[in-house]
């Protein structure tokens, strides 16, 4: 479930059509009905900043609070702030959880430990499987 504020009263919200709703029961709804159960969605509004041709773009002007419905729920607290599934499970049993940096292996923590092991077997193996 979401939440938002109205009028400085939280509300919670939803996200989920309820199980006796006659096409969808117990679907997700879509950004469009999360939007307009919050009161900020607008006729005309698009799902998301357009692309150019050539592939560029697609990115919202970051001085822009409504230019596509992905900005708005982007914008708002209770989806900034919503943890990842995994992370979710992962804490519910008393676990921590923590997401490195992309691409950047270099500042991962595991490397220098990959890195002494392949030390150490270079020092102390002859090459072959049996000894490892």
């Amino acid at each position: 479930d979401g939440w938002f504020m109205n009028n400085g009263q939280k509300l919670i919200q939803k996200m989920n059509l309820p199980e006796n709703h006659p096409q969808y029961p117990s679907q997700p709804k879509g950004m469009q009905q999360v939007l307009m159960e919050r009161g900020l969605y607008h006729p005309g509004l698009k799902v998301q900043c357009k692309k150019e041709k050539d592939g560029s773009g697609g990115k919202c002007d970051p001085m822009s609070t409504d230019c596509c419905a992905k900005r708005i729920l982007n914008l708002q607290l209770d989806f900034q702030e919503q943890k990842s599934l995994v992370q979710e499970v992962i804490e519910e049993v008393g676990h921590l959880c923590i997401f490195l940096p992309k691409f950047h292996c270099e500042l991962n923590f595991i490397e220098f430990f990959w890195g002494a092991v392949k030390r150490h077997l270079h020092a102390n193996g002859d090459g072959s499987f049996a000894t490892l």
